[in-house]
């Protein structure tokens, strides 16, 4: 039954997302809106395990994050983010609330940073020229990563271990998705007229920083025990768990793109 569920979600909502990830404008924006917004819920039940509670309030606070990420410019985002700063700060000064409060403003910040501004990126690169072809094929790029470096690594993997957060990545699996990262991005680049440099961006975007984020999010789940970030998505965990690497990946590439035009 569990997996029938992992299937039927897998084969009704994956091709639903990539048709909005293509479609772009209003729609990308609003499910990206979405995601932020129950990423934030669950960053929120995370740290509450650790005796970190993060207001309610940051929660549609995220979403005026993401939007000034997404639509405006730098001075927008750090007045938001500086807004953020100081609800939260100023909360706990008025009513007194000082043990803990380092704990409750890094960790807000943190979390509205590492969802809102970082996920902008998605539909920063979407309004880029091409931008369809550039963020499906970072998703593409990122899938085909995690199933390289999964299947070899467990075919082939000797050495375990290297990264405690998660013991069963092995270093060749680790290197295996890096390859296919490339690999796949030259594969790609040959039917979307992509120049060498966007091709090595995207390639290093997915296959480094895309296994980084699934990383990342491993660690932070170890720190608070759980296995998943939520149950939200049946037989396949959280929002978070279903977008760590793109957390990481599309900023880098957001990046790197800007970097070189």
């Amino acid at each position: 039954m569990e997996l029938i569920k992992r299937v039927l979600i897998a084969v009704i909502f994956i091709p639903l997302i990539l048709f909005i990830f293509y479609l772009g404008g209003f729609a990308l924006s609003s499910l990206l809106g979405l995601i932020v917004f129950i990423q934030m819920f669950e960053f929120r039940e995370m740290f509450i395990k650790k005796g970190i509670t993060i207001s309610v309030i940051m929660l549609p606070f995220s979403i005026l994050v993401f939007i000034s990420s997404a639509y405006f410019n730098l001075n927008m985002v750090i007045a938001s983010l500086f807004i953020v700063f100081i609800f939260v700060s100023g909360n706990d000064l008025v009513h007194n609330k000082l043990e803990g409060s380092l704990n409750r403003i890094s960790t807000s910040l943190f979390s509205v940073i590492y969802t809102a501004v970082f996920l902008s990126s998605v539909y920063r690169i979407r309004n880029m020229e091409n931008g369809a072809f550039l963020i499906l094929s970072l998703i593409a790029l990122i899938w085909i990563t995690d199933s390289f470096a999964y299947f070899i690594g467990r075919k082939y993997g000797k050495h375990r271990g290297i990264f405690k957060a998660s013991p069963k990545k092995s270093l060749q699996g680790f290197l295996a998705g890096i390859l296919f990262a490339f690999i796949g991005a030259f594969i790609i680049a040959e039917f979307t007229g992509f120049t060498i440099i966007q091709t090595l961006a995207v390639a290093i975007s997915a296959g480094i920083f895309g296994q980084f984020g699934d990383l990342f999010e491993s660690m932070l789940k170890r720190d608070v025990g759980i296995k998943d970030s939520s149950t939200i998505i049946p037989g396949h965990g959280g929002i978070l768990d279903r977008f760590d690497s793109l957390l990481l990946a599309a900023p880098a590439f957001y990046l790197l793109l800007s970097f070189i035009h």
